[in-house]
């Protein structure tokens, strides 16, 4: 398994990891500066802007908001040989937002995308959505942890037979990071250490080669911890034919 980090905007992080990362993932947020990529030989994964900046692909309304967020990833992937661009499904509930979500997608028409499952009842959240946008789209698929036990804890599922129909699907990127619920209430984007689950158990339903971005904090200190727990967790886990 490869391991990446993740950040915003911030040299001084990635620079911090460029001897223990793997590949970085960097979200790409109109109006910032990334020519300091330049600079790292890694792999560069681009995350597309999403619903904290108003970007919503299953709603139609916004579909020349939508089309400049995703096109700005797209430039910032073409200028740093990015092969995935990861994208948010969409947030709006009703009944063309899939519809909505597989029509965009497949106007831009690009293989480097790969859809992201999404938390409890978002669009994209459920392994039937995911499935009908990959069975109706050329995109790839971007399985996220957490999105998937938010949406199992949500709907009263176990949460390994969940993450087993997820896997399915055949990702090819994977987002994991720390995650607790406290009275009910879930918290996440926290270190590895800070999870309510087994981490071998649940890696160890991982393919042998898959890319994991750290969705961690944005903390150094943690961050450099958590690559050193997950490394050791990979190092333990059964060997795989």
């Amino acid at each position: 398994m490869k391991i990446g980090v993740k950040t915003y905007t911030d040299e001084k992080f990635l620079e911090f990891f460029e001897n223990s990362a793997d590949f970085f993932e960097v979200q790409a947020i109109q109006g910032k500066d990334y020519s300091f990529l330049k600079k790292f030989s890694q792999p560069i994964v681009i995350h597309s802007e999403h619903q904290l900046w108003g970007v919503d692909i299953s709603d139609e309304t916004k579909k020349e908001f939508n089309l400049k967020s995703i096109n700005f990833a797209r430039k910032i992937a073409d200028s740093f040989g990015a092969k995935k661009i990861i994208v948010h499904p969409g947030g709006s509930i009703s009944d063309k937002s899939i519809e909505n979500t597989i029509n965009f997608l497949n106007e831009i028409n690009d293989e480097r995308i790969l859809i992201e499952n999404l938390p409890e009842f978002w669009v994209g959240s459920s392994v039937e959505n995911i499935k009908e946008i990959l069975k109706k789209t050329k995109v790839g698929f971007c399985f996220d942890l957490n999105h998937a036990i938010s949406y199992a804890v949500s709907s009263k599922k176990d949460i390994l037979e969940i993450v087993k129909e997820f896997l399915k699907l055949k990702p090819t990127h994977f987002h994991i990071g720390g995650q607790k619920f406290v009275n009910k209430k879930e918290i996440d984007h926290l270190s590895l250490n800070e999870f309510d689950w087994d981490w071998k158990k649940i890696l160890s339903l991982y393919p042998k080669n898959a890319d994991l971005t750290l969705e961690t904090t944005m903390d150094i200190k943690e961050v450099e911890g958590d690559v050193e727990l997950i490394r050791e967790i990979i190092s333990k886990l059964p060997i795989r034919k």
